[in-house]
């Protein structure tokens, strides 16, 4: 049965988790990052699969995202980044605390990958899949959806910031609600060509919002294989916004994958559907490719 789990991120802020599998028999430590306002329960299917294929998973939900929510959203301090320098080292060390001495690779859902690598932990990860991991640079999206984002991160969210104090994701299908600075720095990110890229310490030339600096990241310290699926149908993670998210991981070997939503047997795919139950029959070639990349 699932394990329902709370745990520290790096500046202590308690999170929400969920472990799938027995950590005595497992052979390999699968995180599951979750994407942009996506809870861990929309991934459960994904790791019970996994579980039954002989990893111990973990899902977990960031800060301001599903069970790791506070109350009201108005007031929270979180922003974008946290996700990557705060909790997704949190997770790596609670499952690594739960499967100790079992290779760790990792999941990356569309920012799930991104956050990755503003986590020292990449030192540990020995294999990752990436699905639908890309830059959202607007200008890569398919013109009336690349118009909707400018028009989100432009004139929208500041005015949620006023009216509101938080950004009501859901009522444009962007997963749940935000807290508003995890929306702010998201939708900066955006704007920008190269994505998060513009705000590293070192090589970018933007400031963040906050004021605080942009702080540390690990993108040139992974050195794992990455596996990345895409699918044609997906207007985020587009061919034209997949290239340079990856480059950010240059010391990393790379197999890129290009799927059209028939290869799937579906009408579509998109960004979110490969997590979904009815593709199932398609996880168990990454999940072996996960196994024996880790365990070789």
């Amino acid at each position: 049965m699932p394990e329902s789990i709370t745990f520290a991120a790096l500046d202590g802020r308690v999170l929400h988790g969920t472990i799938y599998g027995d950590p005595e028999t497992a052979h390999t430590a699968l995180l599951l990052n979750a994407g942009t306002g996506i809870p861990r329960r929309f991934y459960r299917h994904f790791c019970a699969y996994a579980a039954q294929q002989g990893f111990v998973a973990m899902s977990y939900d960031y800060r301001g995202i599903g069970d790791s929510a506070p109350a009201s959203l108005k007031g929270s301090v979180a922003v974008y980044r946290d996700w990557g320098q705060r909790d997704v080292p949190g997770a790596i060390d609670r499952l690594r605390a739960a499967a100790p001495g079992r290779p760790l690779v990792v999941v990356g859902h569309s920012t799930g990958g991104q956050q990755l690598g503003l986590s020292d932990r990449v030192r540990d990860v020995r294999a990752a899949l990436f699905v639908t991991v890309s830059t959202g640079y607007w200008r890569g999206m398919p013109l009336g959806l690349g118009l909707l984002n400018l028009a989100l991160w432009r004139l929208f969210a500041p005015l949620c910031q006023v009216a509101l104090g938080y950004f009501p994701s859901r009522i444009f299908g962007l997963g749940e609600n935000l807290p508003i600075g995890v929306a702010r720095e998201w939708g900066d990110w955006c704007l920008e060509p190269d994505y998060l890229a513009a705000y590293l310490d070192g090589t970018g030339r933007r400031r963040c919002r906050d004021g605080r600096a942009f702080g540390e990241h690990y993108f040139g310290e992974a050195r794992f294989p990455i596996r990345s699926i895409n699918f044609e149908d997906d207007p985020i993670a587009s061919r034209p916004n997949v290239p340079p998210l990856l480059g950010l991981y240059a010391n990393a070997p790379q197999e890129v994958e290009w799927h059209n939503a028939t290869d799937y047997g579906a009408q579509e795919v998109g960004h979110l559907g490969f997590f979904r139950k009815a593709h199932a029959a398609r996880w168990t070639p990454y999940l072996d490719w996960l196994r024996t990349t880790a365990q070789g």
